[in-house]
């Protein structure tokens, strides 16, 4: 734990949180996951500055007033973040969503980071994107059968690889660690690959 501690504070020194999505709909709330897709946010009411990197705590701006609020006292389930994510709340708990379709897939905000990076060693955007776990809790994937089923964690991917054909290519789908890649970065690639897998089963279930 203490390793994978100083792996985080290095990936800290190296790499800045970027603010990569200036669309109207960042940090907007919506009623429902229709009114996102369709660009209906509730007026009135924004994110006016996250205080904590697992979104535990927000300033939300309401017809001019600011309140201080937690993650369990969030107004609304739906809103969009600063870097381009939709999130969403349910039982209290904010979430990532990272792919929207048949199931939706979350990363529970309080086990994880999920964002763009900006690297200070090569001043460059890094493209993909990036989780960076938190050494305080276990970093576990989660999903829902539809935009407002109940959040469920996981059992197993591999359930779903087979059922729709896709579990030899995700075994033969091989990461590639290369010599500049810590600890951190290769999870980073793991995690991605099995992002990329979840897609190709909504694109199976459509």
């Amino acid at each position: 734990m203490k390793k994978f501690i100083l792996l985080l504070l290095i990936f800290n020194l190296s790499y800045c949180f970027a603010q990569t999505d200036n669309s109207n709909k960042s940090g907007k709330f919506f009623k429902s996951y229709e009114d996102f897709v369709n660009n209906k946010p509730i007026e009135g009411i924004k994110i006016k500055r996250v205080l904590s990197q697992y979104w535990t705590s927000a300033e939300i701006e309401q017809n001019g007033q600011i309140k201080k609020v937690k993650d369990s006292e969030f107004p609304y389930n739906w809103f969009y973040n600063g870097q381009g994510f939709l999130m969403r709340v349910f039982d209290g708990k904010i979430y990532y969503v990272v792919a929207e379709g048949p199931l939706f897939h979350y990363v529970k905000a309080e086990e994880a980071w999920v964002g763009a990076t900006y690297n200070t060693s090569t001043n460059q955007m890094n493209n993909d994107i990036t989780f960076l776990p938190n050494p305080n809790e276990v970093f576990k994937e989660y999903y829902s059968e539809s935009s407002d089923g109940e959040i469920k964690k996981y059992k197993s991917l591999d359930d779903y690889l087979e059922k729709y054909g896709l579990k030899e290519q995700f075994k033969e789908d091989k990461l590639v660690r290369e010599v500049k890649d810590s600890v951190l970065d290769y999870k980073n690639k793991e995690w991605r690959k099995r992002l990329k897998y979840k897609k190709l089963i909504n694109e199976k279930m459509k």
